[in-house]
């Protein structure tokens, strides 16, 4: 690919190729603390009642800047992944797993942007989440620095000019060499890509300047260190990897339509890929589509986890495992998505459902349905809400039934507009 308008991810696409691709996987939000929550505990953001990123500037002002001006005021929501929450992490340690978590958690409180070392409630990191140890994880939803030193409690500064990206991959890998003998659960969760932009000078030369590329260029080094580290532990068949994004792209992500922040395609639409060699078929797609609280019941059949040692906890995915090991089929089911916020992007304030080809974006402001279908017209170019009035309603029907089951916290009219 000419590196003047892309970025080559060979590590990334090895991995592609040594499992199965999902095109149509989602992210539970647009944006990253709502996904991560779900992932974690397989509930949909609706129902944790933390459907936006917990704000770094602090609730109280993200709130007076996000609802000045506008008509309706946000929903409420909650700024932690509470210790009561069940997580698979906790499942696993339960189940003998030595749990890691390194990188970006960004669940637990609110303002890390005031604070000096990104702690807010301590006890709200990883390690009270199931996790042994953790490196990196706190309430920043973004790093003060990408370069050491990091003004991070939770992980120890590395010579000047360290860059995070190739610490935590150095991280990952030294956790591997530990508890190769063990069942082991390696949490890796990159900041990249994510504000500030910034990479090692030879790397941003590297894209004539693009500081973005050359973050996704660090990333997939990283990604390469700890799959070299597993290849050479003799690991590779009995390790189950999963890479994925937690939102859509910080920037355009063509042919989708839009970027984070938005429901359009391109704001939840997420890379997803599994591998297991001999397990998983090698070189393989699947059109399914497949959403973060899929993760959790996934987990725990590929792992042979036995209900009864999680029968108490309430999972809102699907176990997909049989389409990811076997290739078997799905009978369409609806995704859903609550984002009631306001974002300077379009397909905000809003809530979505996709089923089959379908998929309905009813926004809060204006009342306004968006209906498209996906198969034909992927760029969500064609509102077919006039046209197809009877799915539109439907679907509309179906969301507004899931928005009452989970208690989804709606939007208030804004007494100030």
């Amino acid at each position: 690919m000419n590196q003047k308008h892309g970025v080559t991810t060979p590590n990334i696409d090895k991995l592609a190729k040594s499992g199965m691709v999902f095109t149509n996987a989602y992210a539970s939000c647009p944006v990253c603390s709502p996904t991560r929550a779900s992932i974690l505990t397989g509930k949909s953001p609706a129902s944790l009642k933390m459907t936006c990123h917990i704000p770094g500037m602090g609730m109280e002002k993200y709130l007076k800047q996000r609802n000045k001006g506008k008509k309706l005021m946000e929903a409420e929501f909650i700024d932690h992944l509470p210790l009561s929450e069940v997580t698979f992490a906790e499942v696993l340690k339960d189940n003998g797993y030595r749990t890691a978590f390194l990188g970006k958690w960004h669940l637990a409180g609110e303002g890390s942007a005031y604070t000096t070392d990104g702690v807010v409630n301590p006890e709200l990191h990883p390690d009270g989440q199931g996790f042994d140890l953790n490196i990196g994880g706190c309430a920043y939803g973004q790093p003060a620095d990408y370069f050491s030193p990091y003004r991070n409690a939770t992980i120890t500064d590395g010579p000047d000019e360290e860059y995070l990206t190739d610490r935590l991959g150095e991280e990952a890998c030294q956790f591997l060499e530990a508890n190769q003998e063990d069942a082991f659960l390696l949490y890796l969760s990159f900041y990249t890509v994510h504000t500030p932009l910034q990479a090692p000078k030879e790397t941003i030369d590297k894209y004539d300047g693009n500081k973005y590329l050359a973050m996704l260029d660090k990333m997939d080094q990283n990604v390469g260190k700890v799959m070299n580290k597993i290849e050479e532990l003799g690991l590779s068949e009995n390790t189950l990897i999963v890479f994925y994004s937690d939102n859509g792209g910080l920037q355009n992500n063509p042919p989708l339509r839009n970027k984070k922040g938005s429901l359009y395609e391109g704001g939840i639409r997420v890379p997803l890929i599994y591998s297991l060699p001999g397990v998983v078929p090698s070189g393989t797609t699947c059109d399914v589509p497949f959403t973060s609280i899929d993760i959790f019941p996934t987990f725990m059949k590929a792992l042979r986890i036995p209900k009864s040692n999680y029968k108490d906890i309430t999972l809102e995915g699907e176990n997909m495992w049989s389409i990811i090991s076997k290739q078997k089929s799905m009978k369409d089911r609806a995704i859903y998505w609550h984002f009631p916020h306001h974002r300077n992007n379009e397909k905000c304030m809003a809530s979505a459902i996709r089923e089959g080809d379908w998929k309905l974006i009813w926004e809060f402001e204006t009342d306004e349905l968006s209906l498209f279908n996906l198969k034909n017209d992927i760029g969500e170019e064609t509102n077919l809400a006039n046209q197809e009035t009877d799915k539109a309603q439907a679907l509309l029907g179906k969301l507004k039934k899931w928005l009452i089951q989970t208690n989804a916290e709606m939007p208030l009219l804004n007494p100030d507009y």
